[in-house]
């Protein structure tokens, strides 16, 4: 996670700023006197930092600029009506970049995003990146999408990501990118669909200076901070039609224009994108441009939602990827949080029946709202989430009724069980799920005096029928 130094005078504009920044699932340290935000930044571990230029004390942002940028931060200044002079320096001294306040929620997100882009392209390439998100899934569909990325290993080609949302579509070009000889160089995602028009074509392709109000400066787009690296288009298919012509310029010629300028900037770039959405029946429908459809999808892989990633074992049994993710972010939660979370079969049951219309997404989700809930005991069906449940109800979800086989209850012993034992075991799952004494007599081939002579040896009742 990036942290990003926050810097004002005012404690009100510091707090908005790290509900802006929390939303984007940054870590924000907070700082209102300049010799604190001195302090904060010598000890070090700040991707970012934003700073009023005119924070009323004998220090301003622009030498919190000048101790920052030799520790590596970027910076992104804030500036009030009055002190577009001082902005002008701060660009000229290495700011990243600067806004003018009152800002635009949104335009602050997006330099944010692109100020952290840049400080990931600066690191060193040997610097570690932490640990990978990985692929989990033995089904066919999977398999079959292994092998396409596995065919693209020494490949440039663009690439057409297709599923539903919730598939792990960025996981897709996250892996195609870290399997390439383009693993070292930035890996940058945009969503397509989260910015307007205006603002996603600044984004991608940056601007010259004087090209729109506050353009003060040139600035480079995402695509030439990507320049060596994949720039991954999220959500293609909300694009529109003049932005689709842009883009399409981008692939044939692999050079961009910024907005507002005349020369074009040559960009090595390898671009991967990804829709929720139909394309071909959009070039159809005439909403996106046929020409540019073909150029994206030279390869093209379809990543199956989570409801067909099956198979049947040699035995006839079903056989889902939805286990194997389970136990995957179950494990994930008890190594994060330090507590064995676990989770009672005939909860898992509920959860291996259900569609998954979030597809992997929602399961990271439910998981972690279930092992916050539980604390540390064993989640049962009563936890799941009430969708779940009710998405359930009439499906036949009959669990075991006898214990685990005994090869394995042997194995998981470190001595052999007696007869006594096993006896036991399986009357009390008799007992779960009949509570009718004469009934499980009959199931067991004793009598009742029998059986509640039996159950009060055991310790398990005193023979009375419920």
């Amino acid at each position: 996670m990036a942290r990003v130094l926050v810097v004002d005078d005012s404690r009100e504009t510091c707090d908005l700023l790290e509900e802006l920044l929390g939303e984007m699932e940054l870590e924000v340290v907070k700082a209102t006197k300049p010799d604190d935000a001195i302090q904060k930044l010598n000890g070090g571990g700040f991707d970012l930092m934003l700073s009023d230029i005119n924070l009323e004390a004998r220090l301003d942002g622009l030498d919190l600029l000048r101790v920052a940028k030799p520790l590596g931060v970027e910076t992104i200044l804030l500036t009030g009506f009055g002190s577009i002079e001082k902005a002008l320096e701060a660009v000229r001294e290495g700011a990243f970049d600067f806004l003018s306040k009152p800002w635009n929620n949104e335009e602050l997100k997006a330099l944010v995003k692109r100020a952290l882009v840049r400080k990931e392209g600066s690191r060193p390439k040997s610097a570690p990146k932490g640990p990978r998100s990985v692929m989990i899934g033995g089904s066919p569909q999977m398999m079959e999408v292994y092998k396409t990325i596995a065919s693209l290993q020494n490949s440039k080609a663009t690439v057409l990501i297709i599923g539903e949302s919730g598939t792990g579509k960025e996981l897709v070009a996250q892996t195609i990118h870290q399997s390439s000889d383009r693993k070292d160089r930035p890996f940058v995602a945009v969503n397509c669909g989260a910015l307007t028009e205006t603002l996603l074509e600044s984004e991608l392709f940056g601007h010259a200076k004087g090209s729109f109000t506050g353009a003060i400066s040139d600035k480079k787009g995402l695509f030439e901070e990507a320049s060596g690296g994949t720039i991954f288009l999220d959500e293609i298919g909300e694009t529109s039609p003049n932005l689709q012509v842009r883009l399409l310029r981008v692939l044939q010629e692999q050079e961009i224009r910024r907005v507002g300028a005349n020369r074009t900037v040559k960009v090595d770039i390898r671009v991967i994108a990804a829709t929720n959405k139909d394309l071909a029946q959009l070039v159809k429908e005439g909403k996106f441009r046929e020409d540019l459809y073909y150029r994206l999808s030279v390869v093209e892989i379809r990543v199956p939602p989570l409801r067909d990633r099956w198979t049947k074992d040699d035995k006839g049994r079903t056989v889902s990827d939805v286990a194997l993710l389970l136990d995957h972010y179950l494990a994930e939660a008890s190594r994060k949080d330090g507590v064995e979370y676990a989770i009672r079969q005939d909860a898992r049951t509920h959860l291996e029946a259900y569609s998954w219309p979030g597809n992997v997404r929602e399961m990271a989700n439910v998981i972690e709202h279930l092992t916050q809930l539980s604390r540390g005991r064993e989640i049962n069906p009563e936890d799941l989430p009430s969708k779940i449940r009710d998405e359930n109800r009439g499906k036949d979800l009959r669990a075991p009724m006898a214990p685990a086989p005994l090869v394995e209850l042997i194995e998981g012993w470190n001595h052999l069980p007696s007869l006594d034992e096993l006896e036991k075991r399986y009357i009390q799952v008799l007992l779960k799920h009949e509570s009718r004494k004469s009934r499980i007599a009959e199931i067991l081939g004793k009598d009742r005096t029998t059986l509640y002579r039996k159950l009060k040896d055991l310790g398990l009742g005193d023979g009375e029928d419920a």
